[in-house]
């Protein structure tokens, strides 16, 4: 394979047609090609398919070579990627917690090099330049929100209100195995194609679980616009930190000025400016009556010691994002009755079906 270095880093460089082999602790040799590189370069993500089995695209991600002695901030957020977000999807797996809209691990483990490999056991590396780099492969592929909304816009009504019943559905089935996210913004959902195609062609699914918080001493990511309140106090979630960013999101993506913040204090006086004002909620109530009384909910919440009541709020979620599907399903079928007119009174059929 055409596999080069990163001029700057030793961070391997993809390019399409590549060939990645990966030694699975689980199923041994695997081997993926490249189909393209995910949203930039710097981040080392890439689509691939299984080259024994090419029928789904699949999420590549490529980590830091083990041998540096003092990682940079990039190997850093890469080892978050990769080993730290194998480590938290392994978890899922293992306990048995699987949801359509969670990422799945399919195949994980170290890169395995042309040629002979000089490692004295399994655990060592020899001095190939790839030998040991750590990657993980993940299912689904989509494409993420702070994309679409930098092309396209703000979401509609619809896609927001889906966007954030997908969201709560695969935050409530993490916390089953006591997993918060801990970095919910727009870089971090993506939007995946439905292989139906229907009028609910698509469906949003939060990737990047490398910083999610499993116990007490765990620190979240610190995101200066999408992190709660909580996280950029204290270092810490509290039970509702990632409906607080989950709200944050939603009110990017239906287009609320998100003024950016350069520091931690002009941070939290937004937050507590735009909270004691309701323009969330406000803004929020012009685009979805279901995602500004969302929105009244979790302000009740932030920073408190109450759970979340993740069950009646997907139910709340499910009946709107259902009534809109069903709307949308009845304009495609006036739509479509209405073409079959237009043809049955151009070619001279009667409503009977007899030509007239």
């Amino acid at each position: 394979p055409s596999i080069r270095h990163h001029h700057q880093s030793s961070h391997l460089m993809l390019q399409e047609g590549d060939l990645i082999q990966l030694e699975d602790q689980q199923e041994g040799e695997k081997t993926f090609q490249i189909q393209e590189a995910l949203v930039d370069e710097k981040s080392l993500c890439y689509s691939a398919v299984d080259v024994e089995n090419p029928i789904q695209l699949l999420t590549l991600h490529v980590g830091a070579h083990p041998s540096k002695l003092e990682p940079s901030w990039e190997d850093m957020s890469l080892w978050y990627q990769v080993q730290r977000q194998t480590k938290v999807l392994n978890i899922l797996r293992q306990a048995g917690i699987s949801s359509k809209y969670l990422p799945e691990i399919v195949a994980s483990g170290k890169m395995l090099h042309p040629g002979s490999c000089v490692k004295q056991s399994p655990g060592e590396k020899c001095d190939h330049p790839w030998c040991g780099t750590p990657v993980l492969v993940t299912f689904p592929v989509g494409e993420p929100l702070s994309s679409i909304v930098a092309q396209d816009g703000p979401l509609s009504s619809e896609e927001a209100t889906r966007c954030c019943r997908d969201c709560l559905a695969a935050l409530r089935t993490a916390k089953m195995a006591n997993i918060q996210h801990g970095d919910i913004c727009p870089g971090n959902i993506v939007r995946v194609s439905n292989s139906r195609g229907s009028s609910s062609s698509f469906f949003y699914v939060p990737i990047s679980w490398g910083r999610a918080v499993l116990e007490e001493r765990d620190s979240p990511a610190m995101n200066l616009l999408f992190s709660s309140s909580h996280a950029l106090q204290h270092g810490k979630l509290c039970p509702s930190s990632d409906v607080e960013s989950l709200i944050y999101l939603l009110y990017f993506l239906c287009g609320g000025n998100m003024q950016q913040q350069d520091s931690i204090e002009s941070a939290l006086q937004w937050r507590q400016r735009s909270w004691a004002k309701r323009h969330i909620q406000r803004h929020l109530g012009e685009v979805s009556a279901i995602l500004k009384a969302f929105a009244d909910y979790v302000d009740t919440l932030c920073g408190t010691p109450y759970p979340v009541d993740y069950d009646s709020w997907l139910k709340r979620l499910d009946k709107a994002v259902n009534e809109s599907t069903d709307k949308g399903k009845l304009v495609d079928e006036m739509a479509i009755n209405m073409r079959i007119e237009d043809v049955a009174g151009s070619s001279g059929i009667s409503e009977g079906g007899s030509l007239t």
